[in-house]
């Protein structure tokens, strides 16, 4: 019998960190978060910032939305409330409505989307919530949002108000 030699190969990779210049490397896949068509209304990227990693928010927090609509209908559409029940007491749009031209994108911006407020139990990151967008003429949308902490790619996201 013949002895065939072994060969070993070893693979290295970055799995998150700083480059030299100071930016963020985080490995993450290309589109963590909600994803959603109702009515022609596509909702894309939604997540939920919450506590920093290993630490909870705690309740009566408030927590910032990111998300981004485009809309497929023939016509203007806005997004009119978001609501987290029973996670969040309330929530809130800046400008009370978010509208949607025909054809356009909206949101996905570095201000949040929507305000859930009034967390009602500690809430860990890395969890997932329901939450309901409710649009005009589209209809309503739930889904499972994740809740990611506010580390490296999301820095420079504005964080929630908090309550007075």
């Amino acid at each position: 019998m013949r002895w065939l030699p072994t060969l070993t190969l070893l693979a290295v990779c970055s799995c998150g960190g700083v480059d030299p210049a100071g930016r963020s490397t985080e490995e993450y896949p290309a589109n963590y978060a909600a994803n959603e068509i109702v009515n022609g209304m596509m909702l894309r990227n939604a997540f939920v910032i919450g506590g920093a990693a290993g630490q909870p928010m705690q309740a009566g927090s408030n927590a910032p939305v990111y998300l981004a609509l485009y809309n497929q209908r023939g016509q203007t559409d806005e997004l009119i409330s978001v609501s987290a029940a029973p996670v969040f007491s309330g929530a809130s749009i800046p400008g009370g409505e978010l509208p949607v031209q025909p054809g356009q994108l909206a949101g996905g911006g570095l201000q949040p989307q929507a305000v859930l407020t009034g967390l009602t139990r500690q809430l860990r990151s890395g969890s997932y919530i329901p939450v309901v967008f409710t649009f005009r003429d589209a209809g309503t949308l739930k889904k499972q949002v994740p809740v990611l902490p506010p580390s490296q790619w999301r820095t420079p996201f504005s964080p929630a108000p908090q309550s007075p």
